[in-house]
């Protein structure tokens, strides 16, 4: 088998599973990112186990300060423009479902202080280590417009199985296009570094914003 179809049939399982573990069984919150943790970080050492990959994720030598700085500027695009479109859209969104939902996997506001901080620092590291260390990196060098496409699309798709039922169509797809076109961004910023720190970054600025956004609208 080669990489290219090692990495697909790893990734999309993975996916797979954490969708039926989300929408099908619906563990808490905290059973969850267990089970999320166990099953990336699982696929990450099978895949370097049996394809004797040597790609880096973590590397700090030659980091790019230049474009760290294009990635906090877009982070603080990407807070400003989640908060906008909250503002804007504000009113087409059931915040009480959302609430319900959320309290279904035992998130409230006595939990979400916790919750909030790991999904900024732990969670956005979680999948950039997965969709742009472990898929796109590993993927670039033979197949670099497979690997932009397939990582974006396979990092929109995961998010779907946390707002599944969160928004009308309409919201939903235009949820779906926004994220994959994240992806994409957020590849081009660690196409030439051999870490995902600068998508991180960017990923931890936006979170920011959209646990500020629950804060008021939920919690």
């Amino acid at each position: 088998m080669t990489e290219k179809k090692l990495i697909v049939l790893l990734s999309s399982l993975s996916i797979a599973i954490l969708f039926i573990i989300e929408q099908v069984l619906s563990f808490e919150y905290l059973y969850k990112t267990m089970a999320k943790v166990f099953i990336f970080f699982l696929v990450l050492f099978s895949f370097h186990y049996i394809a004797k990959s040597k790609t880096t994720y973590f590397a700090t030598r030659g980091i790019d300060t230049r474009r760290l700085k294009i990635s906090a500027g877009l982070g603080i695009g990407a807070f400003l423009i989640l908060f906008g479109a909250y503002l804007v859209l504000k009113e087409h969104i059931d915040f009480t479902q959302i609430s319900e939902n959320l309290a279904q996997k035992n998130i409230t506001g006595d939990t979400f202080l916790f919750i909030s901080i790991y999904i900024i620092v732990g969670n956005s590291f979680l999948e950039e280590i997965f969709f742009r260390g472990f898929i796109f990196k590993n993927l670039q060098q033979k197949h670099r417009l497979f690997a932009y496409i397939y990582s974006s699309f396979l990092f929109a798709i995961y998010h779907t199985a946390i707002f599944l039922t969160w928004f009308n169509i309409g919201l939903f797809l235009l949820a779906l296009f926004g994220l994959f076109s994240v992806g994409l961004v957020f590849n081009w910023l660690n196409e030439n570094s051999s870490n995902i720190y600068n998508s991180w970054l960017v990923h931890i600025i936006a979170d920011s914003a959209i646990i500020i956004i629950a804060l008021i609208a939920i919690f």
